[in-house]
């Protein structure tokens, strides 16, 4: 009985370091993806249009005249151009 618990449990650990990889690759790909001129979401519910790629960090124009430094980290998602 005790080694079918340490089993099941040996099994959900092994699932949930496994889709957190899986996130982790995600979110790095989405980072590498990243262009100059893509519509972004952030984490904290910004949209923008990606102005310039400096390293780490981005500048987002949110409205004409607008813009905003942060870290390439704080993506979301890339909306889609159909979306506009």
């Amino acid at each position: 009985m005790d080694y079918l618990l340490l089993a099941v449990l040996a099994a959900m650990i092994l699932l949930l370091v496994s889709q957190n990889r899986k996130r982790k690759r995600d979110a790095e790909n989405l980072v590498s993806s990243l262009q100059v001129g893509a519509n972004v979401l952030l984490h904290a519910g910004i949209k923008g249009q990606v102005v310039a790629i400096d390293g780490d960090d981005i500048e987002l124009e949110t409205t004409p005249g607008t813009k905003l430094r942060v870290v390439k980290q704080a993506i979301r998602g890339i909306e889609s151009a159909e979306g506009k």
